[in-house]
């Protein structure tokens, strides 16, 4: 009994000091830096879905006079059309004369339907066209990578349970190591360390504004198509 009281003393003894600190100092550092870690990666993600509602907005603006364009088509083709169903056929003519205006009738319409083809070719053609000029593609990449890596990202718990870990340690030689009023102001401190690391408060302020990390913004842009 008495040489594991001697072991004990022993090592709190040589912790004492510069090393205690070293630890106290190394896991404020490692918990305050811990939380930083996934708002960079929420940082990147919104860089990266910043630049592709970007390069969406550019499409819409170039592709808008085309869509104009084709809107009034697409107006003076309806209006030929109710125009054709509007107007009966003349049967007080001879039967080669109904026959023309129904082939005539005919022929317009399979117009119309050519048009509207070459109207959805055309506007294929442009939006296409115009990803490949803006990297629509390259920017979708780069967000579904963003995503994904954030979204796996883990390693930062390791850092905060670490620096919860030296802070704890520091805290309890230098309180062993003490006595009188500064035993029990540490006493105090590591009590509160030791709670808020066992019920996951993290006691982050300074970094992310809330008690512990806040990933509800991450994960609704994880949501996002």
């Amino acid at each position: 009994m008495e040489e594991t009281t001697v072991k004990r003393e022993g090592l709190f003894s040589r912790l004492n000091g510069p090393p205690a600190q070293m630890l106290i100092i190394g896991g404020v550092v490692l918990v305050l830096l811990a939380p930083l870690i996934p708002s960079f990666k929420t940082a990147r993600v919104v860089r990266a879905q910043t630049a592709l509602e970007q390069v969406s907005a550019l499409i819409e603006v170039d592709v808008e006079p085309l869509r104009r364009t084709q809107l009034r088509e697409e107006k003076d083709d309806v209006a030929e059309a109710q125009r054709d169903r509007a107007t009966p056929l003349d049967y007080s003519l001879g039967p080669e004369d109904v026959q023309r205006q129904q082939q005539a009738r005919q022929a317009r319409a399979m117009a119309r339907e050519q048009r509207e083809r070459q109207r959805e070719k055309a506007l294929e053609d442009k939006l296409e066209e115009l990803k490949t000029k803006h990297d629509a593609n390259d920017r979708k990449r780069s967000l579904l990578v963003a995503q994904t890596s954030a979204a796996g990202m883990r390693w930062h718990l390791f850092l905060l349970f670490l620096g919860n870990a030296m802070l704890l340690v520091g805290l309890l030689v230098l309180t062993l190591e003490s006595d009188g009023p500064r035993q029990k102001v540490l006493l105090v401190i590591l009590l509160v360390i030791m709670f808020s690391a066992l019920s996951g408060v993290n006691l982050t302020f300074f970094t992310s504004g809330t008690l512990g990390n806040d990933s509800s913004a991450l994960e609704r842009m994880m949501k996002t198509p």
